[in-house]
């Protein structure tokens, strides 16, 4: 009889644990559902609640997809800048530039001309440099640049905000695809995950927290360098993977001597820039 109360009350204990054990998981793979809350936690990855430069340095891979197969091409290692600033309650806005230059496969040093492996042409590779002085707004209603939502207001609806992401304990998957108006060659399209912890994103004392991201991005055949390789009909895909810094500083310091040599504005927010901006170049293009 002693025997059978004992396995009982042991029985008992197990099921208690595991449904606590249960009820923490579940309490654990919770995630914010309120758009406003969605938007906070999104800014704390990507960039930062209170403001100020945020930089994200970058590796990566460019092939070309051909009909016949898949051929690397060369590499490339690049930073991003982002200038962030609150604009609201639940909305921020940021300024980001990018920079990247192009590297050889085998030595991981930078170069300046690529040779085509499909017809022979020996090709400059101009460094990508996109500096946005329209910032880039993050509400509860949606991410985008304001005259891209008021040019195709169709493609940039009012919707409530709802994260394509996920966790596993202290793990948060978050995948995101770049919405480009449809002015620029396609295809065009960049996916990419972001990989952030639980705990930095959801401490009320952290104002920024880290992640480390990879993903890739569809260029059209028909944008330079690649039709002068002879890539088209097919298309270039750059394969990347990011990680947030502390600091510009934490760059790594060939690139860094390269990007201050090649720009006097690389460590300069994009909304002091003079000018046009991005996207209004673009469309005065697509006037033409």
């Amino acid at each position: 009889m002693k025997h059978r109360l004992l396995q009982s009350r042991r029985s008992a204990l197990f099921t208690g644990v595991a449904a606590l054990s249960s009820r923490r998981a579940l309490a654990e793979s919770k995630l914010p559902v309120d758009p406003a809350e969605q938007n906070k936690a999104y800014v704390k990855i990507l960039g930062r609640l209170d403001g100020g430069r945020v930089v994200k340095k970058t590796r990566g891979i460019v092939m070309a997809v051909k009909s016949d197969g898949i051929i690397p091409l060369y590499g490339f290692r690049n930073s991003e800048s982002a200038w962030w600033q609150q604009i609201g309650e639940a909305s921020w806005v940021r300024f980001p530039s990018v920079l990247s230059f192009f590297t050889d496969l085998e030595t991981d040093t930078f170069i300046d001309n690529f040779t085509s492996p499909f017809n022979g042409e020996t090709v400059s590779l101009t460094p990508s440099y996109i500096r946005h002085k329209e910032g880039e707004l993050f509400t509860p209603a949606g991410h985008y640049y304001g005259s891209m939502k008021t040019a195709f207001p169709e493609r940039y609806p009012n919707h409530p905000l709802s994260l394509n992401w996920t966790r596993d304990g202290d793990d948060i998957r978050l995948q995101r695809s770049s919405n480009f108006p449809p002015m620029i060659p396609q295809p065009s399209l960049e996916s990419v995950s972001f990989f952030a912890s639980a705990t930095e994103v959801f401490d009320l004392g952290v104002q920024d927290a880290h992640y480390r991201s990879a993903g890739w991005n569809i260029f059209s055949g028909s944008r330079t360098p690649y039709k002068e390789f002879g890539i088209s009909p097919g298309h270039a895909i750059w394969h990347y993977d990011a990680v947030k810094l502390d600091d510009v500083e934490e760059c790594d310091t060939d690139y860094l001597e390269r990007a201050r040599a090649y720009t006097s504005l690389f460590d300069q927010s994009p909304e002091l820039d003079e000018g046009p901006s991005f996207f209004e170049r673009l469309m005065a293009k697509r006037k033409q």
